[in-house]
C-alpha cells in the first residue's frame, strides 16, 4: 500500500601530492588510509555551513522538489484523469525509477570525461538543463480530455460507461507520450544527481568513523524536506474533480509542469557558481575500468551488491491493484493523498534525524530485518481492512503508508551507510553508482514480475468498480503473495555485513573471485534491459497485451 520515496557539500581534493597524482591517474586504491579518527580519506573535516554546502543544498532541494512530485502525478494524472490501468501505472512507476538504475554509467562518464577540466558541474549543469526542457515540453502540450466525460460518471456502474457518452476509452492510449516525458526528466534531474552523489562521497570520506553517516543523514534530511514541500503544492493546488479530487476549480497538469522548470533555472546558475571543484586531468580510462572490474571481483563488492539486488528484487514486489483500489473502493482524492505524503515525509525527516544521531552503531543486519517485518505486518493491518470492506475510509487507507515511515526511514538510512564505506577514490561516481543501481535496478524488475504475476486475477480497473467477493479474493492473493516476497528477502540479510568495520575488514581480507564478478555484471545487465524492454512495452497499444508484460483482461 505504501509508496516509498539518491549527499552534501563539496570539498578540495586531497592537497597532498601523492593524492594529486593518483586522482590525475584515475583511481587509488581501495586500501583504507591511514588517518586521524578512522576517517576514511585525508583531509580537512567537512563543515556543512559552508557557501559549497549551499550550492549542493541547492541542488538536493531541487531533486527533492522533483523527485517528490514527478512520481506522484501518476495517480492523479495517469489513474484518475486518464483512467489508465493498474499494470500501465506500475509500468509508469518502474520507468520513473529506471534513470535511477543508470546511475552506474552515469558516474563512470562524469568520472573519466571531464569537461573543460570539471568532472561535476558540467554535468549538473547539463542534466538541470535537460529536465528543464521536458518539464517546459508538458506545460506548453495540448492537454488531452479526461477519460470520464463528467467527474461524477466516475460513481457509475460498468455496465453504464459508454463510450462518448459517459467516457472516452481512448484516453488511457494518450498517456504514453507523458511517461516518456517524465521519464526523460527523470533522467535529467538524475545526471545532476550522481554529480552531486560523487562530491559528496569524497566530503562524507573525510568524516571520522565516529560521525561517518551525518553526510548523508543531512542531505536526504534536505531532500525530504523538499518532498515535503512538493507533496503541499499537489495537495492544495491540484485538487481538481477531473484528478480525483473534490474541488471544481484548481491548476492543470501543464501549470504544475511549469512551476517545476521555473523552480529548476536558478538551480543552473547556482550550480556554477556556488558549487567549488578543482580541474583535474583526464583519467587514464582504461586504467579506471580495470580498477572498477577488480573492484566488482572483490568480495566485498560483489557480496553487498548481491545483498543489494535480491533483497531488494523481494522487498519491492507489490500488487497492480494499489491506484484502483485508492481511487474506486476507498474514493482519496488527491489533496488528502498528497497530504499524506507530505505527513508521510515529515516522518521520514524525522527518523532520518533520529537514526543519524542515535542509530550509527546499530546493527545493520538486526535494524534491516526487524523493520521489513514491521512493515508487512502494518501494511496487512490497514489493507485487509479495506479490501474486506470491515471499514473503508480514505485516512484509514492513507493513514497505513505514513506509520509504515517509521520503520521505513531507519531501514532507508541504514542501507545507505554502507556505501560510502566501499566507495574508493578518484572513482566515486562510479563506486557510488554501482553499489546504489542495482538497488534501484530492482525497482523495476520487480514491477515486471508482479505484473507477471498479477496477469493471470481479476484485478484490473473494472474488476475493482464491480467489487464483487471473487474479485476481493484475487486482490487478497495477489497481495499475500507480495508479503510472501517481502519476507522471503529477509534470507539475503546475511549478505550484508553488520557494520562498519566489518566492511572494512571484508574489503581488507575477503578475497575476490573473477567467476562471482563476471555473474554479478551478468545479472545486473540482464535485468536493467529486461525492465526497460518489458515495462516500455506496456505503455504502447501495440504491444501493452503481450504476456511477457502482464497481458490484458
Amino acid at each position: 500500500m505504501s509508496t516509498k520515496p539518491s549527499l552534501l557539500d563539496r570539498v578540495s581534493y586531497v592537497s597532498s601530492v601523492t593524492k594529486d597524482k593518483e586522482l590525475q591517474d584515475g583511481y587509488t586504491g581501495a586500501a583504507t588510509p591511514d588517518v586521524e579518527g578512522g576517517a576514511l580519506r585525508a583531509g580537512e573535516i567537512p563543515h556543512l555551513m559552508s557557501k559549497q554546502t549551499l550550492g549542493l543544498l541547492a541542488q538536493y532541494s531541487a531533486v527533492g522538489l522533483v523527485y517528490g512530485t514527478l512520481p506522484y502525478t501518476i495517480y492523479p494524472f495517469l489513474t484518475a484523469y486518464l483512467n489508465m490501468e493498474g499494470t500501465a501505472t506500475t509500468s509508469a512507476t518502474a520507468l520513473l525509477s529506471i534513470p535511477w538504475s543508470l546511475k552506474v554509467f552515469i558516474g563512470m562518464v562524469s568520472d573519466n570525461f571531464p569537461i573543460f577540466g570539471y568532472r561535476r558541474r558540467p554535468f549538473m549543469v547539463f542534466g538541470w538543463t535537460m529536465c528543464c526542457i521536458c518539464l517546459f515540453v508538458m506545460a506548453f502540450m495540448p492537454m488531452p480530455d479526461p477519460y470520464f466525460i463528467k467527474p461524477e460518471y466516475r460513481d457509475l456502474e460498468v455496465n453504464e460507461l459508454i463510450d462518448g457518452v459517459t467516457v472516452r476509452e481512448d484516453a488511457p492510449g494518450k498517456g504514453t507520450k507523458y511517461i516518456i516525458l517524465l521519464m526523460l526528466a527523470s533522467l535529467g534531474y538524475v545526471i545532476a544527481d550522481v554529480a552531486s552523489d560523487a562530491v559528496v562521497v569524497e566530503y562524507a570520506q573525510r568524516e571520522p568513523e565516529a560521525i561517518r553517516g551525518r553526510t548523508q543523514t543531512a542531505i536526504y534530511t534536505t531532500r525530504t524536506a523538499f518532498m515535503t514541500l512538493s507533496a503541499a503544492i499537489m495537495a492544495f493546488g491540484w485538487n481538481g474533480k477531473e484528478y480525483g479530487g473534490d474541488w471544481d476549480r484548481t491548476m492543470s497538469f501543464r501549470t504544475l509542469m511549469l512551476v517545476l522548470a521555473i523552480f529548476c533555472i536558478p538551480v543552473i546558475a547556482l550550480t556554477w557558481l556556488f558549487v567549488h571543484e578543482e580541474k583535474v586531468a583526464k583519467p587514464n580510462f582504461k586504467q579506471y575500468i580495470n580498477t572498477l572490474w577488480e573492484a566488482i571481483q572483490s568480495r566485498a563488492f560483489y557480496q553487498v551488491i548481491a545483498f543489494n539486488f535480491f533483497f531488494n528484487l523481494f522487498a519491492n514486489q507489490s500488487y497492480v491493484s494499489n491506484s484502483p483500489i485508492q481511487l474506486y473502493w476507498v474514493k482519496a482524492t488527491n489533496m488528502n493523498y498528497n497530504i499524506s505524503n507530505l505527513i508521510g515525509n515529515f516522518v521520514f525527516a524525522a527518523m532520518l534525524a533520529i537514526t543519524g544521531k542515535v542509530g550509527l552503531s546499530w546493527n545493520w543486519r538486526w535494524m534491516v530485518g526487524i523493520t521489513a517485518v514491521l512493515m508487512v505486518i502494518i501494511d496487512a493491518i490497514f489493507t485487509m481492512i479495506v479490501v474486506w470492506d470491515v471499514f473503508r475510509n480514505q485516512w484509514f487507507w492513507l493513514g497505513g503508508p505514513i506509520v509504515e515511515q517509521v520503520p521505513y526511514g531507519v531501514q532507508f538510512i541504514i542501507s545507505t551507510y554502507v556505501v560510502v564505506e566501499l566507495a574508493g577514490f578518484g572513482n566515486e561516481g562510479a563506486c557510488y553508482g554501482l553499489l546504489t543501481t542495482v538497488t534501484n535496478l530492482s525497482q523495476p524488475m520487480a514491477a515486471t514480475i508482479t505484473k507477471n504475476i498479477n496477469g493471470g486475477f481479476d484485478v484490473w480497473n473494472k474488476d475493482i468498480m464491480a467489487d464483487t467477493h471473487h474479485v476481493r479474493s484475487d486482490v487478497t492473493i495477489t497481495i499475500w503473495i507480495a508479503y510472501a516476497c517481502k519476507l522471503f528477502a529477509l534470507v539475503f540479510l546475511v549478505l550484508l555485513p553488520p557494520q562498519k568495520k566489518a566492511v572494512q575488514e571484508l574489503k581488507q581480507n575477503g578475497g575476490s573471485s573473477k567467476l562471482i564478478g563476471g555473474l554479478t555484471v551478468f545479472y545486473c545487465m540482464f535485468a536493467l534491459i529486461w525492465s526497460i524492454m518489458t515495462n516500455l512495452m506496456a505503455i504502447f497499444e501495440s504491444t501493452k497485451c503481450l504476456s511477457v508484460v502482464g497481458g490484458c483482461h
